[in-house]
């Protein structure tokens, strides 16, 4: 039996606001593309808290205002 890797590569999609985010997004974050794990947000809808995840498993929480923009990228083989 032979393994096969598939290489995908990843392009800019858009620059969409926190309030628009759904997990499995994959966003830019300090120059890395992460995953968007987890979203909550606060009573008031306002401010948003995105929690996403590296290449390494690292998790992190990012604290967003609902009209700040992220870059969203899509795979594409």
């Amino acid at each position: 039996m032979t393994d096969t890797m598939n290489v995908m590569e990843l392009i800019k999609a858009d620059s969409i606001s926190a309030n628009t985010l759904e997990v499995g997004d994959l966003i830019e974050y300090e120059h890395d593309i992460v995953e968007v794990t987890n979203i909550d947000s606060d009573a008031s809808g306002d401010n948003y808290f995105i929690e996403i995840t590296n290449d390494f498993g690292e998790q992190e929480v990012l604290s967003l205002a609902y009209d700040e923009l992220v870059d969203l990228y899509v795979t594409i083989e």
